[in-house]
């Protein structure tokens, strides 16, 4: 791959390479496992799965536990987030992004950039299996918690640090139109939306200077974008 020798390929991780419904209806699932262990209650992961499938996302554990357990104290509430983002989760590769990661994995650096609180994220890349593909991993929220999430630059500071030199040229891949890419953009990287049918954030809210310069429905379509 002469072509791409100055290359660095970079991911998002959430509803790029994986779905993040999927994490979410795992997390609802160990939820319920907890609760029917301590009170018995049965159907908290059902409605908690029809809330996020009919958009809630704000209060949707505030309603689901206020149903089931509506004399639930602060503590409990907290104990049911920590299940959440603590929780091994049952989740895969989407069929491209497996592809993707094989077909590039040592042929170019590659890196990975998440939000989310370091713990909850560190435990998605386990359940994937695919540290060992990355030549760098940041997690946003080791930069300083969540002000130091994307689009905030240290993320991408600590990855062209990391992989690359002053004639590097940086692909991101990302999903969320809202943050991915406008940093990467500020920092003249290529920016590259993969667009998937079910996602938790919308991919038509575009943030200022957020715009992705290349839309793809498939990461099988990178090749062609990056000249392999």
């Amino acid at each position: 791959m002469s072509n791409m020798t100055r290359l660095c390929l970079i991911f998002d991780l959430d509803d790029t390479l994986y779905s993040e419904h999927e994490f979410a209806y795992s997390g609802f699932r160990a939820i319920e496992r907890w609760a029917y262990g301590k009170w018995g209650i049965e159907g908290i992961a059902h409605d908690m799965k029809q809330m996020l499938d009919s958009g809630m996302l704000g209060k949707l554990f505030q309603e689901a536990f206020a149903k089931h357990r509506p004399e639930h104290s602060e503590e409990e509430f907290a104990e049911l987030r920590d299940i959440y983002r603590t929780h091994d989760p049952e989740i895969a590769l989407f069929d491209d992004a497996q592809w993707a990661i094989a077909h590039f994995a040592g042929q170019v650096p590659m890196g990975l950039i998440t939000d989310g609180t370091t713990e909850m994220q560190q435990a998605k890349v386990r359940a994937l299996d695919i540290a060992h593909h990355f030549d760098k991993i940041v997690f946003t929220h080791e930069g300083g918690g969540r002000d130091f999430h994307k689009p905030h630059p240290w993320s991408y500071e600590a990855i062209e640090a990391e992989l690359g030199s002053t004639d590097a040229r940086y692909v991101y891949v990302g999903d969320n139109a809202a943050k991915d890419f406008v940093t990467p953009n500020l920092r003249g990287w290529t920016s590259v939306q993969v667009r998937r049918p079910k996602t938790i954030h919308r991919q038509d809210v575009i943030a200022d200077g957020g715009t992705p310069q290349h839309v793809i429905n498939s990461l099988r379509e990178l090749p062609g974008i990056l000249g392999d």
